[in-house]
C-alpha cells in the first residue's frame, strides 16, 4: 500500500507501474510526485527481502516524498536520502535507485542512478553513472546527469526481478530478451509494456517460484 495504486489522468503524461513481491511483503518501490509541470519519480530495489527490506523500503519512500516536494534535484535527493539512511545503519541495508525529474512542457530530464540497473529509453540502454547504492557511504556524493528531451519516447525502469528471473533450468530472462521485447513495444502504452512483461515473465518462469521481487515503471512524456 505505500507504492501508489492510482495514476495521473493527463493530456501530457503515460504513466504506469506495478510492484510484485516476492513473499508477503517486498522490498522493491517506485513512487512519483506531479509538481506544476514538474515528474519526480523514482525506482528502487532494497537489500534482502521480508520485513526488514520492506521496513527499510518505506523509509525511502518517505524521504523521496518530502525531498521531491521541496523540488530538489534528483542527485541532491540521492544525498540527502543517503545521509538519513546510512546513519546508524547497524544492519549495512541499502537500496539501489534510479531518480528522475522530466519537465513535462519540455521532455528534459534530469536523472541519478545510484547503484542500479540502467533504465531503457525507447528499447536502448541509457548510459548511467553507476554511482554507489543508497545508504551505505555517510557523506558519499552522488553525480546527477540529464537529457535534453525524453518526449514522446518510452522510459521503462525496472529491477532485477526482471531481467534475473528465472525458469526451471535456472536460465534468466535476460537483459537482451528485455531489451528486444521493449523494442517491439514503442507503441504500447505505460500500462500495456507494464502488463506484457508480466506476463512474459511469466511465461518464462514456467510455473517456478519467483526468486526476487519484481518492480516496472514505464514514463511516457507526450
Amino acid at each position: 500500500s505505500m507504492v501508489p495504486q492510482t495514476f495521473p489522468q493527463r493530456n501530457d503524461l503515460d504513466l504506469y507501474g506495478l510492484m510484485t513481491p516476492a513473499k508477503e511483503v517486498g522490498g522493491d518501490l517506485y513512487d512519483f510526485e506531479i509538481i506544476d509541470n514538474q515528474l519526480y519519480f523514482c525506482l528502487g530495489d532494497v537489500s534482502g527481502k521480508g520485513v526488514p527490506a520492506s521496513l527499510f523500503m518505506t523509509q525511502a519512500i518517505r524521504l523521496f516524498r518530502a525531498m521531491a516536494k521541496e523540488r530538489r534535484k534528483p542527485s541532491d535527493i540521492a544525498n540527502r536520502m543517503n545521509n538519513e539512511l546510512s546513519e546508524n545503519n547497524d544492519n549495512g541495508m541499502f537500496v539501489t535507485m534510479f531518480i528522475g525529474e522530466a519537465d513535462l512542457t519540455t521532455g528534459h530530464l534530469y536523472y541519478c542512478n545510484a547503484g542500479h540497473n540502467p533504465p531503457l529509453l525507447d528499447g536502448e540502454f541509457i548510459d548511467v553513472q553507476p554511482n554507489a547504492p543508497i545508504g551505505l557511504w555517510p557523506e558519499h556524493d552522488f553525480e546527477g546527469e540529464e537529457l535534453d528531451s525524453i518526449s514522446g519516447k518510452l522510459l521503462f525502469i525496472y529491477t532485477d526481478g526482471l531481467n534475473e528471473a528465472e525458469n526451471l533450468a535456472q536460465e534468466q530472462y535476460g537483459e537482451d530478451r528485455l531489451q528486444q521485447t521493449l523494442q517491439q513495444m514503442k507503441s504500447y502504452t505505460a500500462r500495456q509494456v507494464v502488463e506484457a512483461f508480466s506476463q512474459s515473465v511469466e511465461a518464462h518462469r514456467n510455473g517456478t517460484s519467483p526468486n526476487d521481487d519484481l518492480t516496472m515503471l514505464a514514463i511516457r512524456c507526450l
